[in-house]
């Protein structure tokens, strides 16, 4: 059993791209919960940053590194109750269900594509911006990229009381979200499938099985 699934989609304004890999991600799971959290423009019935003006300011500040605030913000905000949350980025380009993507993970409570980690990712550039990180945190310093996360109810719950009663802001959101996670007892679980399809540098052409790619920033034919 699946159980309940919701997709936290997070995104900036409501260009053709973001509304097209949106609609997507809606044609391939009918029966989730979606949720739209919105930095600047909200969709119909979305969720903005407004609705918390601490998280509003901190987002502010570096916006592009800050999607962690988002699924804060919407923390507090929400009314939905799943028992898997998929979060998600606007620029995210799905061409298969999440249960078949992640099949072989599902259980776990927190899947990541990639898990860095201090001893053995070095030279990670956001390992070199970890000033000012609260002593609390750093025996768990962790990385998890992209911003592209299935976590259960639980995980969710705790990384995000974690983040809002442990706030610190260095580095970006993927080493402070997996760390909070990790710090709660949630380490992230990487998963590359065969046909996985995360890079980083845009996507220009899609092609190839159907898969979930990231990331995509403009209008690109499948096949």
């Amino acid at each position: 059993m699946h159980g309940k699934l919701g997709i936290l989609f997070l995104h900036h304004t409501r260009n053709d791209v973001t509304l097209h890999n949106l609609e997507l991600i809606r044609q391939r799971h009918p029966g989730a919960v979606v949720a739209t959290m919105s930095a600047n423009e909200p969709l119909q019935d979305g969720y903005t940053l407004n609705n918390t003006p601490s998280l509003k300011r901190l987002h502010s500040q570096l916006p592009q590194r800050r999607e962690d605030s988002l699924v804060c913000s919407w923390f507090l905000q929400k009314k939905e109750q799943c028992d898997k949350w998929w979060i998600v980025e606007w620029d995210v380009f799905c061409e298969v269900s999440v249960f078949d993507y992640y099949k072989s993970v599902w259980n776990y409570p927190f899947v990541a594509s990639t898990v860095c980690l201090r001893y053995r990712d070095l030279h990670w550039y956001w390992f070199q911006k970890l000033d000012g990180t609260p002593e609390e945190y750093v025996p768990y310093i962790i990385g998890a990229l992209p911003f592209l996360f299935l976590l259960s109810e639980p995980a969710l719950e705790a990384t995000c009381r974690m983040l809002l009663d442990h706030p610190f802001t260095s580095a970006n959101s993927e080493v402070r979200f997996a760390t909070a996670a990790n710090r709660s007892g949630y380490a992230p679980c990487g998963f590359s499938p065969p046909n996985d399809r995360m890079i980083c540098q845009p996507w220009k052409r899609l092609e190839g099985p159907p898969a979930i790619f990231h990331p995509v920033k403009h209008h690109v034919d499948y096949r």
